[in-house]
C-alpha cells in the first residue's frame, strides 16, 4: 500500500494545498487534515468506498451510519440544506460562533447522505474555524465527513507525526505543526433548551446532560 502524499501547510501556499487536498478525497480518497484544535479523517459522504475506508480506519461498520462523525459546511448558511429545521437558539449560536470550534446536533433533512445520518436521525453539524478547511470544504463539494484521528478511547492526533497520519487507507497527510488539542464544544436541542453534550474550546451557555 503506497504511503500517503504529505505537505506541510506552513510551507505551502494555502489554497494550492487546499486543492490538493480536495482533489485528493475528490478521487475517493481519506485526507489526514487540521480540523478543530485536533487532526482528523475526513471523505466526502456520498463516495461509497471512502466512506468504507474511512470507516475501516476507526475500526466501524458504515451499515451503522454516523458513529461519531461529523458534518463539516464551507460555509454557514449551508448547514440549513442537511437538517430539517434550525430552532431558534441554534440560529443564534450560528451566527455568533460560526465560522468556529462549535459542532451543533440536528434533525437531519431528506437530502443529508446517509453516511452521516445518525440512528436517531439527527446530524452533527460545523462551520470550521480554520479557512484552510473550509476552502478544502468548499472545493471539494460543500460538505465532509470528519472524525478524530485516534482509536476508541485514545487520546487525538494532535500532531501529523504519529502512527494515526500513516495508516493504509490514507491518501493526503496536511502537517500543520502541532495543534491546541482543545475539542469543538457539542450543543443539541430540546426545543428552545440548549443542552452541551460536550464542553469545549468554545463557551456556550446550557445546561448539562
Amino acid at each position: 500500500m503506497p504511503l500517503p502524499v504529505r505537505i506541510q501547510l506552513r510551507d505551502a501556499a494555502g489554497g494550492d494545498t487546499a486543492a490538493r487536498a480536495a482533489a485528493a478525497l475528490k478521487e475517493g480518497g481519506v485526507a489526514f487534515l487540521p480540523a478543530e484544535g485536533v487532526y482528523g479523517y475526513h471523505a466526502i459522504p456520498t463516495h461509497t468506498a471512502a466512506v468504507g475506508r474511512l470507516a475501516a480506519l476507526k475500526h466501524r461498520d458504515p451499515s451503522q451510519g454516523r458513529m461519531g462523525w461529523i458534518g463539516l459546511v464551507g460555509r454557514a448558511e449551508d448547514a440549513y440544506r442537511w437538517v430539517r429545521a434550525v430552532p431558534a437558539p441554534a440560529a443564534a449560536i450560528i451566527r455568533t460562533h460560526w465560522p468556529g470550534a462549535v459542532t451543533l446536533i440536528l434533525d437531519s433533512g431528506p437530502s443529508l447522505p446517509e453516511a452521516l445520518r445518525a440512528a436517531d436521525g439527527t446530524v452533527a453539524l460545523r462551520c470550521p474555524g480554520s479557512e484552510f478547511l473550509r476552502d478544502v470544504i468548499l472545493a471539494a463539494g460543500g460538505l465532509l465527513i470528519s472524525t478524530s484521528a485516534n482509536e476508541a478511547g485514545a487520546p487525538p492526533a494532535m500532531t501529523a507525526d504519529g502512527p494515526a497520519a500513516d495508516p493504509a487507507g490514507v491518501a493526503l497527510v496536511v502537517d500543520a505543526g502541532a495543534l491546541s488539542g482543545q475539542v469543538s464544544t457539542i450543543v443539541r436541542f430540546d426545543g428552545e433548551r440548549v443542552i452541551v453534550v460536550r464542553s469545549g474550546s468554545v463557551p456556550v451557555a446550557g445546561s448539562h446532560p
